[in-house]
């Protein structure tokens, strides 16, 4: 009894060992790196762009500027089959954008149903629409106004150039808005 404790706990020791080498946040993909890129790595005509939501490695990457939205996507392994694709232009040239979310078609169930999200088109909705998203009234009229100033908005990102609209508020209705 006494040897099968022992070679369950230089087992056990052994396990723990093995796990604490294997750490994903450490890790690189053959795509892209997951750590923190630095300043000294980003070239002439370069940025670094994060991208987040239903993509196969999310993380840092570095871009030029006259990538497409499509060819960051690529780098970062592509989307997951529930990404909206109504809420993102691949064609949309990365300029000085450098955050994209790519938010998805259902959100995750908390029942064994999945529910898909009703989504907002921030290009065309009224005012009453992007009120139903969790914007306020005034917010609402903000971003009509935005987009009678501006034009069509070209990513989902856009939005927070709106007066009042933050990375906060733009998390809490990232999952609901689309551009298409």
């Amino acid at each position: 009894m006494f040897k099968i404790i022992i070679v369950a706990l230089v087992v056990t020791i052994a396990g723990l060992f093995v796990l604490t080498k294997i750490d994903p946040s450490n890790s690189q993909n053959s795509q892209g790196n997951i750590s923190t890129i630095s300043q000294a790595q980003i070239g002439e005509g370069q940025i670094k762009v994060v991208i987040t939501g239903q993509i196969v490695y999310p993380g840092e990457y570095i871009c030029n500027k006259t990538d497409t939205l499509g060819s960051l996507i690529l780098k970062a392994g592509g989307t997951l089959d529930d990404a909206d694709k109504n809420a993102f232009n691949e064609d949309l040239v990365i300029g000085d954008l450098n955050e994209f979310y790519i938010s998805p078609i259902s959100k995750a169930p908390d029942t064994c149903v999945i529910e898909n999200i009703t989504k907002v088109n921030i290009n065309t909705a009224d005012s009453k629409s992007l009120q139903k998203i969790g914007l306020s009234a005034t917010l609402a009229d903000a971003v009509i106004s935005y987009r009678q100033a501006n034009g069509n908005f070209k990513s989902i990102e856009e939005i927070k150039k709106v007066s009042g609209i933050g990375t906060k508020t733009f998390q809490n209705i990232r999952d609901y808005i689309t551009i298409k």
